[in-house]
């Protein structure tokens, strides 16, 4: 008659135990590491083209240096830079669940209409403190 007791016991510490370890990888699961990048694009060089990186993570991070490029879809893609970000400025910090705006008007306006991307993408890379880069499809996605 003792194991019984011992026994239901074992069955709830192992029943507690995967409950709690469910809890702890969905808590880690909605805190991972999270980029979205979006945009406004404008046909005007006065309004400009607008893209949009949100951090939609937890903790802030610290976007190190960019760069935006037409690149091709394939394995061994071919990129043609369009902008980057100046080594000399210093980082910029997009707290969790924020916007950062970079604004591409003026001089800075870039095409991307079909005869300039020819088949291709506009893609960034983000540098981000602490982290690989990350490339992001910005249009078409």
């Amino acid at each position: 008659m003792s194991a019984e007791p011992s026994m239901l016991i074992a069955l709830w510490g192992a029943g507690l135990s995967t409950l709690l370890a469910i809890v702890k990888f969905l808590e880690l699961w909605r805190e991972r590491f999270r980029l979205d990048v979006s945009y406004n694009l404008t046909g005007s060089i006065d309004i400009g083209n607008t893209i949009l990186i949100r951090n939609l993570s937890s903790r802030p991070i610290i976007l190190d240096h960019w760069e935006l490029s037409y690149c091709s879809r394939w394995l061994h893609r071919k990129c043609e830079d369009i902008a980057y970000a100046d080594f000399n400025a210093t980082d910029r910090r997009i707290e969790p669940h924020s916007t950062f705006k970079l604004q591409f008007s003026g001089q800075d306006h870039f095409s991307w209409g079909s005869e300039r991307l020819k088949g291709r993408r506009i893609y960034i890379r983000l540098f981000i403190a602490g982290r690989k880069s990350v490339l992001k499809p910005v249009y078409p996605k």
